[in-house]
This record gives structure tokens, sequence and C-alpha cells, in this order.
């Protein structure tokens, strides 16, 4: 718990530099109107507050990603932290379920039609190999969706939102490929596994 306690104290760390970024943005804002011979001054500081509130912004972002990520690990491994039980409430939700059950088949399609994504670019040979798993995965997320359990729910997050997925990670090599494939299908067998279970 050790390393999930470090993140919660640099997300709070984070969330205290996004206000004071914010403050300090709206207050050079506010100087700038309140001061006009001053103006061109108070713009300049309210772009690099600004610059600052983004910058703040994204770390936070990013380290609630790895809390997230780190929370469906330990709810994998059956902790019972208190941050579990409510992470568990989280992955139980329809809401969730049936998000997940759209980025399944938006995976695919990306795959299948090489689409550019936003964020990243699926490894189609992967998706290829285990699209019949994801599509039915897909099917039945919709049509369970408040009736998973956490665990599985966990795993497919593990597939299709985590940055370290198999699914999106680069593989220079065949046999790089073979490994990420192998590990994708165990993944997708532990999550038929705790569907049935």
């Amino acid at each position: 718990m050790g390393a999930l306690d470090t993140l919660d104290r640099r997300m709070e760390w984070l969330r205290e530099r996004v206000v004071s970024a914010v403050s300090f943005l709206v207050a050079s804002t506010v100087a700038s109107v309140v001061v006009p011979e001053l103006r061109a001054y108070f713009v300049l500081v309210s772009l690099g507050a600004a610059g600052w509130a983004l910058i703040a912004g994204a770390r936070l972002r990013a380290t609630s990603r790895d809390r997230e990520a780190m929370l469906d690990r330990l709810v994998l491994a059956g902790s019972c932290d208190p941050r579990c039980e409510r992470r568990r409430a989280y992955l139980e939700s329809a809401q969730l379920h049936h998000r997940l059950a759209r980025m399944l088949r938006q995976t695919c399609e990306q795959a299948r039609y090489r689409t550019p994504s936003a964020m990243r670019m699926v490894d189609h040979q992967i998706v290829h190999a285990v699209e019949h798993d994801l599509q039915e995965l897909a099917t039945v997320f919709d049509t369970a969706a408040g009736h998973l359990p956490p665990t599985a729910v966990a795993l497919v997050r593990l597939l299709v939102a985590s940055p370290s997925s198999p699914l999106y990670e680069l593989h220079p090599t065949a046999e790089s490929e073979r490994r990420a494939i192998q590990t994708t299908q165990r993944i997708l067998a532990r999550c038929h596994a705790e569907l049935h279970d």
C-alpha cells in the first residue's frame, strides 16, 4: 500500500499546485484590468500562470490514471483496503460497463480500419488475433451491465484503458508481438473465468 499512499500524497500536492496556479491566473487577470498602466506586464503574468495551470493539470490527470491503474491491480489481487472497496463500487457501475463495451468495439474498429485515435494507435495484429473475444466481451458488458464482477471489469480496463495495455504497446519484433498476444489471451482467459465464477 506504500506506493498507493505515495500516489495519494502526490495527487494532493498536485491539486494544491492547480489551485495555486488558477488563483494566480485569476489574480493577475484582475490586476491587468484594475491597473491599466501595467496591463502588458500582468497579461504576460497571466499567460505564465495559465501555462503553469495547464502543466499542473496534466500532471494531476496522469497521476490520477496511475492511481486508478494501481487500484485496479489491487482489486485484482483481492486487497481489502478501503480505497479498493470504493474502487470496487465504482467498477460495478452499469454506466462504466457500457462505456467499456464501446471502448472494446472502438478498439476492434480502429484496428480493422486503422483509424487514427486522439489518444493512441492500437497494434492491429494483436487486436486481430483476439478480436472475436473482444467483441464477445463487449456484448457481455452491454447485456449484463450493472451485474458484472469488479475483477472482470478491472481486467477489461487493463486492456482498453491502461497505458500499459498490450493492445497499445509498441511491438517491434515478431517475438514481442507473440508475447503481447499471449499476455492479452491470458488477461481475456482470466476475465472469462471471473465472469463465469
